[in-house]
């Protein structure tokens, strides 16, 4: 019975959803990184899975369906640029400045990294949009020759790096401006970062969502400078 459960296509949606929906009640009542949502489902199906020795083909007979609706929260951004479009309008100038300086600065830093440690093209491809939300960070890690299961994993990662100490960080910097922080979680954490700013406050969070929409716009066009660097040093 367990068997037939386990290969029905359900079980990966409801594996899914039944973790991720304990994460947010524990999140709701305790404040802390580990019962973050996202995160605790990730690690909460990675231990289920292995525990009771599900293989992951069994699991994604459910969860790919799980995926199909990155898109379309992709496109629901385009929402947040339209409510929060008033923050841009009076904060353009150090906005774009700061998003745009970022990811040139981002592409040169993957770039010395890959050098550094030998990477070989694939990874730079593969490394260079985890700073962005998933949907778009997929498709630019396709066009370059990325890797793509492989930048999921980062982009994740990088989100919950940057939701979990970014607080910390402001605090130990001395960045108190609420427009400066939601710019710097939303850059750099997409949308992990983008819950910890609504955490924060109403402005970190409007600034933050604005900032995950700018930010992957930016990173699309500035990738044919990161694929002519992908030609040029691999």
């Amino acid at each position: 019975m367990f068997e037939s459960f386990v290969n029905d296509p359900f079980f990966g949606i409801f594996l899914t959803l039944f973790f991720y929906l304990i994460g947010l009640k524990l999140h709701q009542r305790w404040k802390l990184a580990i019962f973050t949502p996202l995160i605790f489902a990730i690690i909460c199906v990675i231990i289920f899975l292995l525990v009771f020795n599900i293989p992951q083909t069994a699991y994604d007979n459910g969860g790919q369906f799980v995926s199909i609706w990155v898109t379309p929260a992709t496109v629901c951004l385009a929402i947040k640029l339209e409510k929060n479009y008033q923050y841009l309008k009076e904060n353009y100038i150090p906005i774009l400045t700061g998003i745009i300086s970022g990811v040139l600065l981002h592409t040169v830093l993957i770039l010395a990294l890959c050098l550094l440690l030998s990477f070989n093209g694939d990874l730079f491809a593969t490394l260079y949009p985890k700073s962005i939300t998933t949907a778009i960070a997929v498709g630019v890690s396709e066009s370059l020759g990325g890797l793509e299961s492989l930048t999921v994993a980062v982009v994740v990662f990088t989100g919950i790096l940057g939701a979990v100490i970014g607080p910390g960080l402001f605090k130990m910097m001395k960045i108190n401006d609420p427009v400066a922080q939601g710019i710097a979680l939303g850059a750099g954490a997409h949308a992990m970062g983008t819950t910890k700013a609504i955490e924060m406050g109403e402005i970190q969070g409007a600034m933050s969502s604005l900032s995950i929409v700018v930010t992957g716009l930016t990173v699309v066009l500035v990738s044919p400078v990161a694929e002519i660097l992908l030609n040029v040093f691999f």
